[in-house]
């Protein structure tokens, strides 16, 4: 049986739990901070490539050409760059089959809010964007089309992506779900004085 270093059962049981407690600590530490460390996130690339407060449908991904790493290439994107520093925005979305999603997120990457399709809900959603300091009692018309859902939405933030995932049910599918990715909008709204 080959024998243990000397210095290996010198180490008492309870530096080996700090050790590992200590190592357990940093690395989620480290993890949390990433998003605020790092200079590569995905809505620095975005805000680049994006248009302010316009819905724009992403190229479908392809090996070499993703818009993001880790988007699936079953699935059509449309993505709209906001920043409600001066005006709301106003987003219209005509969810056309189970599976596609509606989702806001801020610049660190936190998804704020979601919204699934689902056979209940009406297929037209209409929501507007509003800064959180704005939501106190005051209402932000926007227009609505009959059978839309009017929701004002808070942001944590005054910049963020709006993004549609539409999945595609296979490829002769695909100039019916790039059709339907094409009516999604947002715009921005004047704040009521």
């Amino acid at each position: 049986m080959p024998k243990l270093p000397k210095w290996l059962s010198e180490v008492g049981w309870r530096t080996v739990v700090g050790g590992a407690l200590l190592g357990g600590i940093v690395h989620i530490l480290f993890t949390l901070a990433v998003p605020f460390i790092s200079k590569g996130h995905a809505y620095a690339k975005l805000r680049d490539a994006l248009p302010a407060n316009r819905m724009v449908v992403l190229p479908p991904p392809a090996p070499g050409r993703e818009p993001l790493p880790f988007l699936t290439p079953d699935a059509l994107y449309a993505m709209c760059r906001f920043d409600i520093s001066v005006e709301t925005l106003a987003v219209n979305v005509t969810m056309a089959h189970a599976g596609w999603t509606l989702s806001l997120h801020t610049p660190q990457g936190d998804n704020f809010y979601v919204m699934p399709a689902q056979q209940l809900r009406g297929s037209e959603i209409a929501i507007t964007v509003v800064p959180e300091p704005d939501r106190s009692g005051e209402f932000i018309p926007t227009p609505r089309r009959i059978g839309a859902q009017g929701d004002q939405i808070s942001s944590p933030s005054t910049e963020g992506i709006v993004m549609v995932r539409a999945p595609l049910k296979g490829l002769s599918w695909r100039a019916q779900t790039e059709a339907a990715l094409r009516q999604a909008s947002c715009r921005p709204v004047k704040r009521p004085q």
